[in-house]
Parts: C-alpha cells; structure tokens; sequence
C-alpha cells in the first residue's frame, strides 16, 4: 500500500471517529434535506432545486468540518508533526488527505440524492458531466479554504469558530436554503464575496434547469480564483507543528 492510499485511509478513519465531522457530513444534511423539501418543495422542480443548494452544504460541511478542523486537532496531538520528520514526501500526505475528503463528500452528495429521488421526486441533471466537474472543482474549493482554516488557526475552538462562522454565513446568504433574491440588496452584494454562492448557483442551473459548463463558465472562474487564493495562503502559513 503506497503512502497517499495509507494517508487516505487514516483521515477517512480519523474523520469518521469525529461525531461533530459526521454529523455536520451526514446527518445534518439529511435533516434539512427532509425539513426543507417538505416544506418549502412541493413540485419536483422546487425540491430540485432546493437539493442543489443543499449538495453546497454536504461540500462545505465535509470540508471545513472534516478536513479544517480535523487538521487543527491532529497537529495538537502532535501527528502532524511526525509526519513532518517522517521520510515521506509531505505532498502525499496532503493528496492522501484530499483523496479521503472526496471519498467522503461523494458518499453525502450521492446519499443525499439518492433520499432526494426516493422521497421527493427529484430530477436527475441532463447533464452528469458538468455536475461531475462542478462537483470536483467545489470540492477543491472548499478543501482550499480549509487548509488555509487550518494553516491561520491555532488551536481546535478557534478553527471551530472560524468554520462556524464561515459556514452559517454561506449558508443563508449564499443562496443554499432559501433564494437569495429574497435578500436585501446589500446583502446580495456582500454574498459576492462568498464562495459558496457561485457554487450555489452553477448547480441550481445545472440541475434545476439543464444548464452545461458554457452556461457557467464565469461561476467556475471565480471558484478556481477563491481557490487559488485559499491554497496560497495555506501553502504560505500551513504548520506541522
């Protein structure tokens, strides 16, 4: 078993050790899945487009959640740092930690789909490969900003505030619960500057209405720019110990 099969294996373990990591990935989901869709849904096509806005939550909870904090407490113990004096290449580890994170958020999304469908009546996306891309490139994003999370924060609770806050604001201005047309113009302005909206809306359009990766070409650039800065901030401040 090579290393980055090795890596992916003990945070995919580590990950599901952590009832907060679990319960933000899975059961929180299915929760507003169910609450969501019976009362906001209705039509095949509202629930649709309410379940894409939820698959951004499964993204975001299983990053921030799964990998920022779960990173945060692992250098606390003191197992980043044997990785750091390991004769391993640290950047096997760090793909090894993204292999389990896609490994994981692919097990909610499909999970939450699959319930979607049987309880709700869902439209499948005409599209599969755009929704495949957008997927992976949210998931990247994401997984982005939790290294730089966990490279800036100190200890576990700090990283839990940051991701709280991060994640309820992304939540109910980004357009994942509820239509963020029905938000003050200011606030709309303000959830520009959140990641997740771009996210939000690439995949309402592809699942709710059969849009492709033309019809969403600018969302994927602004996805790829937060990630790209997330990701230099991480490389620039990450710590193994």
């Amino acid at each position: 078993m090579n290393v980055i099969s090795r890596e992916a294996i003990i945070y995919m373990k580590l990950f599901f050790r952590d009832r907060q990591a679990v319960f933000w990935s899975f059961l929180f989901p299915t929760l507003l899945l169910i609450l969501f869709c019976t009362i906001l849904g209705g039509t095949p096509e509202r629930s649709t487009a309410l379940v894409a806005g939820l698959l951004c939550l499964n993204v975001m909870s299983g990053s921030l959640f799964g990998t920022g904090v779960v990173l945060v407490g692992a250098r606390e113990q003191g197992i980043l740092r044997r990785y750091k004096i390991a004769p391993v290449a640290l950047y096997k580890i760090i793909i090894g930690i993204c292999i389990s994170r896609l490994i994981a958020i692919f097990l909610t999304t499909a999970l939450t789909i699959l319930l979607a469908r049987l309880l709700f009546k869902i439209f499948f996306p005409s599209n599969w490969a755009a929704m495949g891309i957008f997927f992976v490139v949210g998931v990247m994003m994401f997984s982005a900003l939790s290294f730089a999370i966990a490279a800036l924060s100190n200890t576990v609770s700090q990283a839990n505030g940051v991701v709280q806050t991060l994640f309820m604001l992304m939540t109910f201005l980004s357009g994942a619960t509820f239509p963020s047309e029905l938000l003050p113009s200011w606030m709309q302005r303000a959830a520009s500057f959140l990641p997740a909206s771009y996210y939000v809306s690439g995949m309402k359009n592809i699942m709710a209405m059969g849009g492709g990766i033309s019809q969403n070409f600018p969302a994927l650039i602004w996805m790829g720019l937060f990630t790209f800065i997330a990701g230099a901030l991480a490389i620039r401040f990450f710590r193994w110990e």
